[in-house]
């Protein structure tokens, strides 16, 4: 009995599993998976669109994917939109399985220049999905002449930067303002926002933009102003007029040519581009040495010196404040590695300068004249300076171009366009490696077999010759990738191995005074020759 109830129970269990089996797809062949779920996928194209304030956007089209066989209706919402900026349609919409529907974006003649990103959020039911669009409200510009002033106009119908050009002074930059405020000093011809050139050599040498020291000013050879942009050509003025033979009402001309580009970058706001093209006019040499590109002066009181000083450039770190010191105070350059600085005030208001293809070395000081009751504006002799110094040696056939960007107003909003600059722009290697000679010393009597030692390295590009010269006629090439642990530890971006030594035999040369001279060539094809080395050979 309880055998046979037991074979009874077995055949039911087997039963019963064959039959979950069969359910399962199992040993009765295999069984089609379930239908997938209907879903959909939303896009937008372009993914980008731009447009003046004041006008409305190209169109753009949204559309619905629908995938395995989804048929129903999205519900499409437009999130984020920037304050002055309305859509057409609505911010909300439907559009069907596999339909599309076209939308424009008004902006405001009051909205905020600069770029957004708009949230495309689809939904039907559970099912939700996202896609991004990016909208730039560019700037609206206007150029025009005043008297001798050329101005071009950056901006919306409540807030507009300007720049200013004085054609009675070369065309060197007297304003850069926002909203009627101009943060540029201009008491005298060496104030402004202007390029300056030095010689390693020779420290009389200086020509200036605006004019000379005893304030004549750099007549403008030509100018133009341009729907969109304003152009000056000068011939700028030796700085020392004095050292040259020049009085007043006699000034003396620089040999080098500048032409001034400046343009707005409308897709910035209050943010200006200022291209210069130098060409040296003479056949002789300029030693290298860090030039003011450009030099940089703000009224009294925009004197708080704001940058980036560490080691961990581009990552939104901490900035630096500096109080900057009198002038004759001591006055170390600054190490700047994401190359912007700022001059602004209490409110964190003033005029901030991008270099992107400088060496990350500036100056600074202040000069505080406290004779006189109005310290304020931008004729009174109080001021505040900068400069990034871009290494070049100015010799026959030199031409440079360069570009360097002026933004008004709040620094910490000018700092994240510099880091929009900076993500977007092809940055050009241009400026001349940074170098010194250790031996022989300057005015040393050397004879025989001497030896000539020192270091060089590029700023963003590699170190491929050094040349030794004597009297400008080249000798031979030097040994170049000696440790030199002390450059490093005082320049962050020089690598260890910039060293060279060279064998130099005097015998060669007449006996008396020569100039040795060290030329390095970098990877871009920039030279540097460095300050002369005056020395005596006795054989």
């Amino acid at each position: 009995m309880n055998e046979r109830f037991c074979r009874l129970c077995g055949m039911v269990l087997t039963l019963l599993l064959c039959c979950v089996a069969s359910l399962s797809g199992c040993g009765g062949g295999q069984q089609e998976p379930p239908p997938p779920i209907g879903d959909f996928a939303i896009s937008v194209s372009p993914g980008t669109t731009s447009v003046i304030v004041g006008n409305t956007t190209p169109t753009v089209l949204i559309s619905i994917n629908p995938q395995n066989g989804f048929a129903g209706s999205v519900g499409v919402a437009l999130l984020g939109l920037p304050k002055g900026v309305s859509a057409m349609p609505a911010a909300s919409f439907s559009i069907d399985a596999g339909a599309s529907e076209t939308v424009t974006f008004a902006v405001a003649d009051s909205a905020a220049v600069g770029p957004s990103t708009i949230t495309i959020q689809g939904t039907s039911g559970t099912l939700s999905h996202n896609t991004t669009l990016s909208l730039t409200a560019e700037a609206s510009v206007r150029t025009y002449q005043s008297g001798s002033m050329l101005y071009l106009e950056s901006g919306t119908a409540t807030d507009t930067a300007r720049v200013g050009l004085d054609t009675d002074w070369g065309g060197s930059i007297v304003e850069v303002s926002l909203n009627g405020s101009n943060f540029v000093n201009r008491h005298d011809t060496g104030r402004e926002v202007q390029p300056s050139y030095r010689d390693g050599d020779n420290l009389n040498y200086n020509p200036t933009l605006a004019g000379d020291g005893i304030d004549q000013g750099t007549p403008t050879i030509a100018y133009a102003v341009n729907s969109d942009s304003l152009y000056i050509k000068a011939q700028p003025l030796q700085w020392l007029a004095n050292a040259y033979g020049g009085v007043l009402g006699n000034p003396i001309p620089g040999d080098v040519l500048v032409e001034q580009t400046v343009t707005a970058a409308i897709d910035e706001p209050h943010t200006f581009r200022v291209h210069i093209k130098a060409t040296h006019l003479g056949s002789d040499l300029h030693t290298n040495t860090g030039q003011e590109f450009p030099a940089v002066y703000t009224n009294r009181n925009y004197g708080r010196f704001v940058s980036y000083k560490g080691n961990t450039a581009w990552t939104d770190a901490a900035v630096t404040e500096t109080q900057l010191p009198d002038l004759g105070q001591p006055n170390p350059p600054y190490y700047v590695p994401e190359r912007w600085a700022a001059l602004v005030d209490a409110q964190n208001q003033g005029l901030a300068v991008y270099v992107p293809s400088v060496n990350p070395w500036f100056i600074g000081f202040a000069a505080i004249d406290n004779t006189t009751p109005d310290q304020g504006g931008p004729t009174d002799n109080a001021t505040n300076y900068f400069a990034p110094l871009g290494n070049l040696t100015i010799g026959p056939g030199f031409v440079f171009e360069g570009d360097f960007y002026v933004i008004a107003g709040d620094y910490q909003v000018a700092r994240q366009i510099i880091y929009r600059l900076h993500d977007n722009l092809t940055i050009p290697v241009i400026f001349a490696p940074f170098e010194a000679t250790d031996q022989p010393a300057t005015g040393a009597t050397v004879s025989g077999t001497t030896p000539v030692t020192g270091w060089a390295f590029a700023d963003m590009a590699i170190v491929v010759k050094v040349e030794i010269l004597v009297d400008s006629a080249t000798d031979g090439t030097a040994s170049y990738g000696d440790p030199r642990p002390d450059v490093a530890g005082a320049d962050p971006d020089s690598p260890v191995n910039v060293g060279f030594h060279y064998s130099l035999n005097t015998a060669k040369y007449s006996n008396g005074p020569h100039r040795i001279y060290v030329r390095v060539t970098d990877s871009s094809g920039n030279i540097a020759i460095a300050p002369s080395v005056s020395s005596n050979f006795s054989n």
